[in-house]
């Protein structure tokens, strides 16, 4: 048996087109696993089986569903599939209920995706709270709930941030959410795939398709916890909605589904649904835990590297208290990401930061490539490796 991080979990001929001597831009969008690729296939091509193809796209759907409960331990009713995690967090916002006066609380490290949807609520008099960061680069709950009061509707957290990696412990996390008497919106865009996710004390859980989990682009994951938040209703609508689109009164009622599909405002990809579900299906063939210790093992190494090296790493040192993210500060990102590309490993350069990201296709062969790779291009650079930047930008 292999230590953590020695041996990949996933072979590198299990992806299509994988040149990179070391792959570590899953925090922004993974390789492409064979498998998603032959499910996207074999379910587009169903299209040309008329009713009978529409019956295999909506079985696919219906398993990809069945597989991320499984993976989150949810039930499957509130697992709601649509076009992209932004989406999810638009029908999120524009369905909150708020009055002029209340406001919402995110942090300085969440994505646009999380919050912009929020900032457009403001000029109808919803107050957007910041939470900022403390000098030595960390965000404890604490400072999340000292910014909740009386007029708090939602505290909106990302469980892993793609910025520093910061993992927030979700037991602790939601305990403070429910004694402040705030609801919990979470986004795992940067767990769900690579560590455990317990949902259980989150109102309502978005997700990404591309990154950790392994999937294609063009799928937003929804979960809806019936239990905490009841008879939500989105702030969009569309006949997938719906449980039935010819009622006599469809005109004067809309009989909304009574799960998170909900959320499904129209036609789906369902053949990225498809490749979602042979993804999550790879993971759950995997295991959460083993996931987890293999990205966990090798984020740390690749970050106790860059300290010996003299950067400043922003990720937390604690293993608990990241994923597999790995960032560091540089003042042009973006460069150093193309000096390294050019050395055959692939990185996320930008925002005053460069960030690698370790997942089941990695070993520690790639720890020391990526090491090597950052010395290589650095060491004959003027720019101080000590200077902080404004968290400005991002991709997703």
């Amino acid at each position: 048996m292999h230590a953590p991080g020695q041996q990949p979990l996933i072979e590198r001929d299990a992806f299509v087109n994988l040149d990179a001597n070391a792959y570590l831009y899953t925090g922004a969008h993974s390789p492409a696993l064979r498998r998603v690729e032959e499910a996207i296939v074999c379910s587009y091509r169903a299209k040309s089986l008329g009713e009978g193809g529409r019956d295999v796209l909506y079985a696919a759907e219906a398993a990809t569903r069945a597989s991320i409960a499984r993976l989150t331990d949810r039930p499957v009713e509130e697992v709601g599939l649509l076009g992209d995690a932004s989406s999810a967090w638009s029908a999120i916002a524009n369905g909150w209920q708020w009055s002029p006066g209340d406001n919402v609380v995110v942090n300085e490290y969440e994505h646009p995706a999380v919050f912009a949807p929020w900032l457009r609520l403001r000029e109808a008099g919803l107050e957007v709270r910041v939470v900022p960061r403390r000098e030595d680069w960390s965000l404890p709950v604490e400072d999340l709930v000292a910014a909740c009061d009386d007029r708090t509707v939602a505290l909106c957290v990302s469980h892993v941030g793609y910025i520093t990696g910061l993992r927030y412990d979700l037991e602790e996390l939601g305990m403070a959410a429910e004694n402040a008497r705030v609801p919990l919106l979470l986004d795992i865009s940067h767990s769900l795939g690579v560590v455990p996710t317990d949902l259980s004390r989150a109102a309502l859980t978005v997700s990404a398709s591309y990154k950790w989990t392994l999937g294609p682009y063009g799928v937003g994951i929804v979960f809806w916890n019936r239990d905490i938040l009841p008879d939500f209703k989105p702030g969009a609508v569309g006949w997938r909605s719906l449980s039935n689109i010819f009622t006599e009164d469809r005109f004067e009622t809309l009989n909304w589904n009574p799960g998170a599909s909900r959320f499904q405002v129209g036609a789906p990809a369902l053949a990225e649904i498809a490749g979602l579900g042979a993804a999550i299906d790879e993971i759950l063939e995997l295991g959460i835990d083993r996931v987890e210790a293999h990205a966990v093992s090798l984020a740390a190494a690749a970050a106790a590297g860059l300290r010996e090296q003299g950067f400043t790493v922003i990720t937390p040192a604690d293993p608990a208290a990241h994923a597999g993210n790995v960032s560091f500060l540089w003042p042009n990102g973006e460069q150093l990401a193309a000096a390294l590309a050019e050395q055959g490993v692939y990185v996320w350069g930008g925002d005053g930061r460069v960030r690698a990201s370790f997942h089941v296709m990695n070993d520690t062969g790639d720890v020391e490539r990526f090491l090597s790779a950052v010395q290589a291009a650095t060491v004959q650079s003027d720019e101080t490796r000590e200077l902080p930047t404004p968290l400005e930008g991002s991709t997703r």
